[in-house]
């Protein structure tokens, strides 16, 4: 029995927190009781949280207050879901522009926190998170931590890109003491890393095991190719990229418990989180308002939509009504739960992330990825990109039982996704580069679809 968790858990991290004057521990606390509330409470609390933060962009921020005298708009002319859509979209072109005149007027600069984002799109982004928010934010992700059966003070595998636990000295001892991480760099997943990782975690015996989706699948084959015995941890949680149902498979059959799909983002933290129901993602509307749009109108339940979403807790500099760059499937269901948090069906990747065929017809890079998974095993991986609406390029990387027959096959379902107007090439490569955030996209198109 790990004596030291129930220790970190009712001694070590109260006591911190108290001493570093951080209230996460009470908002964690607070969002544990909001099962016993109704979906409509949090909704109402989470529409006067809107209002209360229009108000004071509009007082505070130049900004946004510039932007919405342009179209006419007041506080106080936002009665309903209908007056928010009149508000213009934050794009991240904005942000870069007008970074100085978004940070809100009298907010004390020692309470604004620097972040940047990895740029995934190919430009990194710099902003500011006030403290509150901060805090508000390790609160959430502890709260929905908790859902996969780990405990605060338990130990944790992570397999992430650029750890920060040995930054300095205090950030090595917080680790130790509070947060007891384990990394697995993903910029570094060499077999003798992911081995020595691996004999680590016998050792440790982490009841969480977090990190890139792709990345948990490439170790989980690791360990099955080597006929490695995995460690056992209560559950999984997997982020920061789409999670596909031949890797959930596999990973869960390689460690033996659940995978618990999660999905956020630097600028704005957690945005949706899976239950232990598996049936959908449930959205944080404890701190965001989180919208789905197709052509500019809300997107229906069981449609395909472009990620907006507003931070309710980052007044020093907010982000209202941002475009996040994804897509995702609002679900019109409830969950078998009982949490009252709405629910999205599927995270469906980036915007980018979506083929458009020369008919205009839109396929989810999700579900071409998948298929080729599914119907090449010869095939390690694949990346598929698109420059043109008529063009799309296949970078393989071969397994050991590719034949000549594979490229066929390839042909073969490429016609039967696209039809004879798409052309396509094969390009074999070695491997499929990663990110400089160490997560890697399985589908890239340069060609503007309705998401854009």
């Amino acid at each position: 029995m790990d004596w030291y968790a129930f220790l970190c858990r009712h001694m070590v991290t109260p006591i911190w927190a108290k001493k570093e004057r951080s209230p996460y521990l009470d908002h964690c606390r607070r969002l544990d009781r909001f099962p016993g509330r109704s979906m409509e409470d949090l909704r109402a609390i989470q529409w006067e949280k809107l209002r209360e933060l229009i108000q004071h962009a509009w007082e505070k921020v130049e900004y946004y207050r510039e932007k919405w005298r342009s179209i006419g708009f007041r506080p106080e002319d936002l009665k309903s879901k209908e007056d928010l859509l009149r508000l213009p979209l934050l794009t991240k072109e904005d942000i870069r522009a007008h970074k100085p005149r978004m940070i809100a007027h009298g907010i004390p600069t020692e309470k604004l926190i620097p972040k940047k984002t990895s740029g995934s799109t190919g430009v990194s982004l710099e902003f500011f998170v006030d403290d509150d928010s901060i805090q508000w934010k390790r609160g959430c992700e502890l709260h929905f931590n908790q859902w996969t059966g780990w405990k605060i003070g338990e130990k944790v595998a992570a397999i992430w890109g650029n750890p920060t636990h040995r930054a300095n000295w205090r950030a090595v001892i917080r680790n130790a003491l509070l947060e007891r991480y384990d990394y697995l760099n993903t910029l570094k997943m060499s077999e003798e890393q992911m081995l020595a990782f691996y004999q680590r975690q016998l050792r440790r015996k982490p009841k969480l095991l977090f990190g890139h989706a792709h990345s948990i699948y490439l170790f989980a084959n690791f360990l099955r190719q080597k006929k490695l015995e995995p460690f056992r941890p209560k559950g999984i949680l997997s982020t920061c990229m789409v999670l596909h149902d031949f890797e959930r498979r596999r990973i869960e059959e390689t460690f033996g418990c659940r995978v618990f799909n999660r999905y956020g983002c630097e600028e704005v933290s957690l945005i949706s989180c899976e239950c232990e129901a598996h049936q959908g993602l449930h959205l944080n509307l404890n701190t965001l308002a989180v919208e789905f749009l197709r052509d500019g109108r809300p997107a229906k339940p069981g449609e395909p939509g472009a990620l907006v979403v507003t931070d309710l807790t980052n007044y020093g500099m907010p982000f209202i009504r941002y475009k996040v760059g994804d897509v995702g499937i609002p679900s019109g269901k409830e969950c078998p739960c009982g949490r009252p948090l709405p629910l999205m069906e599927s995270l469906e990747g980036r915007v980018a992330d979506y083929v458009v065929t020369p008919e205009g017809n839109l396929i989810s890079g999700i579900s071409l990825t998948e298929n080729f998974a599914m119907e090449l095993p010869e095939i390690k991986q694949v990346q598929i990109v698109q420059e043109k609406p008529d063009v799309l390029v296949f970078r393989v990387v071969r397994s050991e039982t590719f034949s000549a027959g594979s490229e066929e096959k390839i042909r073969n379902l490429a016609l039967q996704r696209f039809g004879k107007t798409m052309r396509f090439e094969c390009e074999y490569v070695e491997h499929i580069p990663q990110e400089a955030n160490g997560k890697y996209r399985f589908c890239i198109s340069k060609v503007k679809n309705p998401f854009a």
